[in-house]
């Protein structure tokens, strides 16, 4: 199953795309180019059976009840990137493929949802991504790829992660509680970094393992500093954490994969300006084809 980050792709083709690129009537066009294209290019490289398409619905969620400063210190996306969210949603839509988007969660808890769902239904999951937070996700049978800054896939999998962390993947949520991830403002246990918390993570385990050992851990600068700051970690625990269990139900009966060459599309397309592009989508034609 091929499951499709499309909030995280809008935004990082947004900024890697000439943002005067803008459709026949002079709407900015830019980053939902730059989502067409990653699709038809994963899904011409990436073998799938099933496959979704995941946005988010808005910035807050039930992660803001949660903690109120969580994202607070973003600001609001640039003036021509706002309709191209729309635009991006009609875009996927027309593929035919399946489109989610559900209120309260973020794009990566109905990714968490949707790759538990598929791995109970015996499919291997390859998650497209530009947002680490997903590492967490990482199995026997579920990788990620994550697109660079020229458009080229970088997979992740369990011995990539192992390789670069040093520890197993299940206290990745730990080592982000306590290092902190400034980009979402969840502070982490100030004082610890990267550094620490990789050093804290392998040789405790978990937070409660950590806390478990306390009295162990060298210095007393960084046993104070955790002591300090007990509550608030666990707290960015759950935050970091993504949900498995969004109310949504997958059909892996129906139709799971897109028709490039559907009419809808064209004209989507054609409306859009995406001249060349069309015709490559129509020549991808419709993939449920092979699977049938």
């Amino acid at each position: 199953m091929l499951l499709i980050d499309a909030t995280g792709l809008v935004f990082r083709a947004y900024y890697s795309i000439s943002p005067e690129m803008t459709t026949p009537d002079g709407t900015p066009i830019n980053a939902v180019f730059g989502l067409a294209r990653m699709m038809l290019k994963v899904f011409r490289d990436v073998p799938a059976t099933a496959s979704a398409i995941v946005f988010d619905a808005g910035r807050r969620t039930f992660r803001n009840d949660l903690y109120a400063e969580y994202k607070a210190q973003r600001p609001e996306p640039p003036e021509q990137l706002r309709p191209q969210f729309g635009l991006s949603v009609e875009l996927a839509r027309a593929t035919q493929a399946p489109v989610f988007i559900q209120e309260g969660f973020e794009a990566d808890d109905i990714i968490a949802t949707l790759a538990r769902q598929a791995l109970k239904a015996d499919h291997s999951v390859t998650i497209l991504t530009g947002d680490r937070d997903i590492l967490q996700l990482l199995g026997p049978h579920c990788e990620l790829l994550i697109p660079g800054r020229r458009g080229e896939l970088t997979r992740h999998n369990l011995e990539t992660f192992e390789a670069k962390y040093g520890f197993p993947i299940d206290r990745f949520v730990d080592f982000k509680a306590l290092m902190g991830d400034p980009s979402d403002n969840i502070p982490g246990v100030r004082g610890i970094g990267e550094k620490g918390a990789t050093k804290l993570v392998s040789t405790y385990g978990k937070l409660e393992q950590i806390y478990g050992n306390i009295d162990a851990v060298k210095p007393e600068s960084t046993r104070r500093k955790l002591r300090d700051s007990r509550e608030q970690v666990f707290l960015f625990r759950d935050l970091v954490t993504l949900h498995q269990d969004v109310p949504l139900e997958y059909a892996f009966q129906g139709r799971t994969l897109p028709d490039f060459g559907s009419p809808e599309l064209q004209e989507t397309m054609a409306g859009f300006g995406f001249n060349r592009l069309r015709d490559d989508a129509q020549a991808a034609g419709d993939l449920m084809v092979d699977v049938q």
